[in-house]
């Protein structure tokens, strides 16, 4: 590849036309990858019925919307968020701390109870144990298989001697006894050994080191051809493809990378010739360029048309909303409809609003039950911490408001932790500033941020940042692509300004 060269606007064009002379590698795939953004809900199918799921689960053939298959799992026929929420007998209940379990129908704490028998609850007291469905004082009696479980006097034959006794479980069980069959994990109804299965939504594979769930697909890890991109298994992807917010970005492909060529002075738009003088190519469907210059999925827009919306490759009509509505992933998050938007660098879910939540990334937390802290959960509630302000967005989901301000790129070179402040040294790669001329002249910045109230950053990826008047800075961005994005965002803010 060495004599494979092209200047950088060529480039930058050939990313713009998405999927010039792209060749596929195959077909046999659960979502079949186009080789740029995703334009189309991902529809799963529930019985007879499609449904997607980031926006519904599907349980024993039911559907029950306003909660993602990616964070649910099923009680019966109902999905529940298992994060605030148990299944104890087929029935949800809401957790009251994150050390409960159940015991038959019911819901104990783990650190004041105890259950027993599988349905009997009793509090919890030293040297107290199980016995069936019964307690047992382990100072004076033992519990017997004789042949059900039944407690004796330490003197009865049946019980272990002193050096048996430290063996005993913490319920009073003597260890050849298997555990009750409510202690068996489930895949759906079907109950599986983690040691030998995995369950992926509903569905058992083959466990290994290297085998992860996608939804409800399985993957290995050494299997370079294939990409999990918010819960959804792309197979034949190219390599080095990367999921970025939900959506699919691959590298460039020069001409002479090319696996299928067209004749000489013509350019290929899926399985068919255009000419890019007149029309954009998108996902392989040629459009005319009077009827606008980006791409949505496989669709052409006018991005100045403020009653379009581009989401994650899905294209969206505002005029019912009036235009009040926001990205959500590849989903619409209408404003004063009761939802709430959480997202993280690879995956966004809408929830239905519930008092005393908040989002933690990807996840939607009970803050009687759970922490956050840049990102990453912790099951110790701070109930008079306060939330983080905002939420991070894809890049293209600030267009046009981010056009008119002080804002750059900056890539994360390092990273260090002091007195709850994250320090980060960026490298400024490229500023975005119509509105004034004022120049960040130092390539070096140094940024502190509130580490547990702020997104979580990666070194070595590239974000937006904004300059704020008081001279401090504010992440604003998932990770960026340094060639398709940048110039996808520099082209429509200053055609903005023109």
């Amino acid at each position: 590849m060495k004599n494979c060269k092209a200047p950088a606007l060529v480039i930058f064009f050939a990313i713009f036309a998405q999927g010039v002379c792209h060749h596929d590698r195959g077909t046999h795939s659960e979502v079949g990858f186009s080789g740029q953004m995703e334009g189309i809900h991902h529809l799963h199918n529930c019985g007879n019925v499609s449904y997607n799921i980031s926006g519904s689960s599907c349980c024993n053939g039911n559907i029950s919307p306003g909660l993602s298959q990616l964070v649910a799992d099923c009680c019966g026929s109902v999905a529940y968020n298992p994060l605030n929420e148990i299944c104890c007998d087929s029935k949800v209940l809401t957790q009251s701390s994150t050390h409960v379990k159940c015991c038959g129908k019911d819901m104990y704490l783990t650190t004041t109870h105890m259950c027993c028998g599988g349905n009997r609850i009793f509090n919890r007291k030293e040297n107290l144990s199980c016995c069936g469905n019964t307690t047992f004082d382990k100072t004076t009696h033992c519990c017997c298989a004789n042949p059900e479980l039944v407690a004796m006097p330490k003197h009865e034959t049946c019980c272990p001697k002193a050096t048996d006794e430290m063996k005993e479980s913490q319920q009073g069980s003597p260890p050849t006894l298997t555990l009750p069959k409510n202690s068996e994990p489930k895949c759906r109804t079907i109950p599986f050994n983690p040691q030998e299965k995995m369950c992926c939504s509903g569905k058992l594979y083959k466990a290994s080191a290297l085998t992860k769930c996608c939804g409800e697909h399985a993957y290995t890890l050494s299997d370079d051809s294939v990409l999990c991109c918010n819960g959804v298994l792309h197979r034949n992807v190219p390599e080095q493809s990367e999921c970025v917010g939900g959506v699919i970005y691959t590298p460039a492909n020069t001409t002479c990378q090319m696996s299928t060529r067209p004749r000489l002075g013509e350019h290929c738009c899926g399985g068919q010739t255009f000419n890019p003088r007149t029309h954009i190519c998108c996902n392989g469907h040629s459009h005319n360029k009077m009827n606008g210059n980006f791409c949505c999925g496989s669709e052409v827009y006018d991005h100045h048309n403020q009653f379009l919306r581009c989401c994650s490759g899905h294209l969206y009509n505002l005029t019912q909303s009036r235009g009040k509505a926001e990205c959500c992933g590849n989903l619409l998050l209408q404003y004063n409809n009761n939802q709430t938007c959480c997202s993280s660098s690879t995956n966004s879910i809408i929830y239905q609003t519930k008092p005393k939540h908040r989002c933690c990334g990807l996840y939607y937390y009970n803050t009687s039950l759970w922490s956050c802290c840049a990102e990453h959960l912790k099951p110790t509630p701070k109930p008079n911490s306060s939330p983080a302000e905002y939420r991070i967005k894809p890049l293209m989901d600030l267009i046009p408001e981010m056009c008119n301000k002080t804002v750059f790129f900056g890539k994360v070179e390092s990273v260090a932790l002091a007195n709850y402040q994250r320090h980060v040294v960026l490298k400024v790669v490229g500023q975005v500033n119509v509105k004034s001329e004022k120049v960040i002249k130092d390539p070096w910045l140094h940024v502190s941020l509130d580490h547990c109230n702020s997104p979580a950053t990666d070194n070595g990826m590239t974000y937006l940042w904004e300059e704020n008047h008081n001279g401090k800075y504010k992440l604003l961005s998932h990770p960026v692509d340094l060639t398709s994005d940048i110039y996808m965002f520099y082209s429509v803010c200053y055609q903005k300004k023109g």
